[in-house]
């Protein structure tokens, strides 16, 4: 993880500790969350990220990787509400060579 993205990420986390909008997340010590529109709006301002797939769990949550020019990847869990967690982020993505045999298309 870049130092830029990590900053972000512990940006989010200052925020949700301190709104009180965010009073409802479970436990500080979890992953950092906040509106949907401004983490994906962070992620294309700052690291040029644009959502490549996404896929929905029975519980109703949205896991969505969004992928920038450079390599950089997050992967986000949205919740029906509208609140998105980071799962996971990194460098180094590499598309599947024939993204096409994918069986869901």
């Amino acid at each position: 993880m870049t130092l830029g993205k990590f900053l972000m990420i512990a940006g989010l986390a200052g925020a949700t500790l301190a709104a009180p909008a965010f009073a409802q997340q479970p436990s500080p010590r979890g992953p950092p969350c906040a509106d949907r529109n401004h983490v994906i709006g962070q992620l294309h301002e700052t690291f040029g990220e644009r959502r490549i797939g996404s896929g929905l769990a029975e519980s109703g949550v949205l896991f969505e990787l969004y992928v920038g020019p450079t390599g950089s990847w997050t992967l986000l869990a949205t919740t029906p509400a509208g609140r998105s967690c980071f799962v996971g982020a990194g460098e180094a993505w590499e598309p599947m060579p024939e993204p096409d045999l994918f069986a869901a298309r």
